[in-house]
C-alpha cells in the first residue's frame, strides 16, 4: 500500500486552506525541534495498534459467531497497519519546524519536506491533482487534511501548550472502509536557531541516532 501512494504524496507540495477564523487566538509561530523521548516510537505504536485492533476483531467475531451473515473481510487486513504506520512516520518525519503565523495565514516550513500553508480567509476544501486538500480549526487545534484517490487519507492535527512549552502534531492516516486509522504523535520543543549542536533521527530500523551537526553518525 505505502509503496503505491507514498511517492505521489511526497512529490507534491500541499497548500491547504482554513475552515474558519482563529477564534481561540492560538499562536503556533516560532522554531521547534522534535523531542524523541516524548514522541511516539513508530514500531512500538504499530505493535500497540495491531494488538488493540486484533482484540477488537476477535471480540466482534465472538459476538457474531451465532449469526448467519458474514463479517466484513476488510477487518482481517491487519497487515495494513504496518503500511499505515510506516506512511505516518514518513509524512510526519520533520525534525525541525519554522512556523510563521499572521492574522490571515500560517506557513509551516518543515526541514527536508514540503511546507504546510493555510489561508484563514478561505474556508472551502480545494481540489488538486492529487485529491482534495483542506485546512480547518477544531476549537484550538489546527487540522490539515488531504484525501487521495482510492480512499487513502492523511491528516495533521496541531496543538500547542498554553505556555508554549511544547507543540504536538498528530499525523493520522487511514483507508476508507478499513475501520481503523493509525495516528502517530510527535512532540516539538521551542529552540533558538543555532543553539543545538546535535542532529537526531528516529527510524524503525535504527531507533534514535544522534550526531554532531555536519558529521555522519
Amino acid at each position: 500500500m505505502s509503496s503505491v501512494f507514498l511517492p505521489v504524496f511526497l512529490l507534491f507540495p500541499i497548500s491547504l486552506l482554513a475552515a474558519e477564523v482563529n477564534r481561540h487566538d492560538v499562536n503556533f509561530s516560532g522554531n521547534w525541534e522534535v523531542d524523541y523521548q516524548l514522541s511516539d516510537h513508530t514500531n512500538e505504536k504499530i505493535r500497540q495498534v495491531y494488538v488493540e485492533t486484533r482484540s477488537k476483531i476477535e471480540a466482534q467475531l465472538r459476538r457474531q459467531s451465532n449469526r448467519t451473515f458474514a463479517v466484513d473481510p476488510s477487518i482481517f487486513n491487519l497487515g495494513s497497519i504496518v503500511g499505515l504506520g510506516q506512511l505516518a512516520e514518513r509524512i510526519g518525519q520533520a525534525t525541525v519546524l519554522d512556523i510563521s503565523q499572521r492574522d490571515g495565514y500560517i506557513v509551516i516550513k518543515r526541514n527536508d519536506d514540503f511546507s504546510l500553508v493555510c489561508d484563514f480567509s478561505d474556508m472551502q476544501p480545494k481540489a488538486s491533482v492529487i485529491g482534495s486538500e483542506s485546512c480547518a480549526w477544531d476549537e484550538d487545534q489546527l487540522i490539515f487534511q488531504i484525501n487521495l484517490p482510492d480512499g487513502l487519507n492523511a491528516e495533521h492535527t496541531l496543538s500547542v501548550a498554553s505556555d508554549r512549552s511544547r507543540l504536538n502534531i498528530a499525523t493520522k492516516v487511514w483507508i476508507d472502509g478499513l475501520g481503523y486509522p493509525f495516528t502517530l504523535n510527535r512532540v516539538y520543543m521551542p529552540f533558538e536557531p543555532g543553539e543545538s549542536l546535535y542532529q537526531c533521527e528516529y527510524t524503525i530500523a535504527s531507533q534514535t541516532t544522534c550526531s554532531l551537526l555536519g558529521t555522519q553518525p
